[in-house]
């Protein structure tokens, strides 16, 4: 990274900032979008999260969150972790990226939003978030402190449909779940989720729409309890819904306690560790994953 210039975020972000193209931007701590704030990211902007344990962040690492009613405004944004030299690096030790909503309440790891009404709604408009390494795992060493928990790599907590305009969501190799969406409901044109070091797409009281492609890499490995879909119910049912003529192709274990509904897709194996394997378009009409119980 030598030739290129690296500004650091760091403190909270207030009123509007632009991320420049040919600028690498660096999160080294807890680094929050204010309500009313607004991030303008010209097309192919990085960011780069900071590994490792952050003592002065509140949940323990470097992370960029996004508060109820901030604002989001990009066209092509990468985000991929990085170690102290701020290079890039394929090892998930961070906070990842969260976005909050004023759609439902939510809370998860630590972190919570209060439903409330439009004034304070948030929006999030891009044509491609693509994050890499994102997230973190369980410490090495056992611990109490609820703060080096794992942590998913992209995270919606409280996201509405009126709140999400993001075109294409891509997560490779996060840290935990490859996407979280918790008591959220959104719609994405393309959305591709690779080797995430648990669940691919895990699913809290929440509504997740796919219309065009969807791509879902969560093949077998020594871990056990790692799936394609995880959902749960504590504030009502989950679903995906897969529309008509979307490509899909996705691998791994299905998840137990789910249902399906396609005529185009086989029907899953409910059976821990059985593989599960589909690659087509659906032809016929849309498909549905869901549940009604805890998984």
């Amino acid at each position: 990274m030598a030739d290129t210039c690296v500004e650091l975020l760091q403190g909270p972000v207030t009123g509007t900032l632009r991320l420049k193209a040919g600028v690498t931007y660096v999160v080294t701590t807890d680094v929050r979008v204010r309500k009313g704030a607004r991030l303008v990211v010209e097309d192919g902007v990085s960011i780069l999260i900071l590994n490792g344990l952050v003592p002065t962040s509140p949940i323990g690492h470097a992370a960029l969150i996004f508060e109820q009613g901030s604002s989001l405004d990009a066209a092509r944004l990468y985000i991929r972790a990085c170690n102290h030299l701020f290079r890039p690096v394929r090892k998930a030790d961070n906070g990842g990226v969260w976005f909050f909503g004023a759609y439902r309440s939510a809370e998860k790891d630590g972190l919570d939003v209060t439903a409330a009404g439009p004034s304070a709604a948030s929006y999030f408009s891009a044509a491609l978030i693509a994050v890499y390494h994102l997230g973190h795992g369980d410490p090495a060493v056992p611990s109490n402190d609820p703060m080096l928990d794992d942590r998913d790599g992209f995270s919606l907590m409280g996201v509405g449909p009126q709140e999400w305009r993001v075109g294409e969501l891509r997560s490779f190799h996060s840290g935990d779940d490859g996407l979280d969406l918790t008591n959220s409901q959104i719609r994405l044109q393309r959305l591709q989720v690779v080797a995430p070091a648990e669940d691919g797409i895990n699913l809290s009281s929440s509504k997740l729409e796919v219309a065009r492609s969807l791509v879902v890499d969560v093949s077998m490995t020594h871990v056990p309890d790692r799936d394609i879909f995880d959902f749960e119910v504590d504030d009502g049912p989950s679903y995906v819904e897969i529309a008509r003529h979307c490509h899909v192709d996705i691998s791994g274990v299905f998840g137990d306690q789910l249902h399906l509904v396609s005529p185009d897709m086989p029907a899953a194996n409910h059976a821990e560790d059985v593989p599960y394997r589909f690659k087509g378009a659906l032809r016929q009409s849309p498909a549905l994953v869901y549940s009604l119980n805890e998984d």
